[in-house]
């Protein structure tokens, strides 16, 4: 059985990456839940027209669940990253695309309140799932790092193995005493 390298090189700055991620993402998670906590229905159907209402409501709520979402993202990026999970280059490149859109989108709904965006969390959460996409494909420590699996592994067999198998159960099930 191989044994995985430990986390070391370029990978420990991954990981402080990662954490210093879910940190910054707790954060975001409790200054969005004040916001929807706080938030004041009331107000919103008596002050304001069905349009506008629509637009403070998504503005209001949509951040926290992107949060939310990009929060579940993160925990299980760390836990495949710390249990060494073969799937882990792989995981980290499509969930860190899904984060970028998901920036993106916060962006967007920035721009509906009027603000001026430049899209510059975009462009460096872009870049940075760039640099760490090349360095986990093509890193040898990498490969040699993630290589468990939480799948079964199948072994093929001959034609005479899978009879010889076959006997052998069928052999121990005729011994068995009722």
């Amino acid at each position: 059985m191989e044994k995985a390298r430990p986390i070391g090189g370029w990978l420990v700055l991954h990981a402080i990456g990662l954490i210093g991620g879910l940190i910054i993402g707790i954060s975001f998670f409790y200054r969005n839940l004040g916001i929807v906590l706080n938030f004041d229905f009331d107000a919103l159907i008596m002050d304001y027209s069905a349009e506008y209402a629509y637009l403070i409501y998504f503005e209001t709520f949509y951040p926290f669940s992107a949060c939310v979402f990009v929060f579940l993202i993160n925990l299980f990026l760390i836990y495949l990253f710390f249990t060494k999970n073969k799937e882990y280059p792989r995981a980290f490149i499509y969930l860190n695309i899904t984060n970028v859109f998901i920036i993106m989108s916060l962006e967007f709904v920035t721009e509906l309140s009027g603000k001026v965006v430049y899209f510059q969390e975009t462009i460096i959460s872009s870049v940075i799932l760039i640099i760490w996409a090349i360095y986990l494909t093509r890193s040898q420590r990498v490969k040699e790092t993630f290589i468990h699996s939480r799948r079964k592994k199948y072994v093929k067999i001959t034609a005479e193995e899978y009879e010889l198998l076959k006997q052998t159960i069928t052999n121990k099930g005729e011994n068995i005493e009722l």
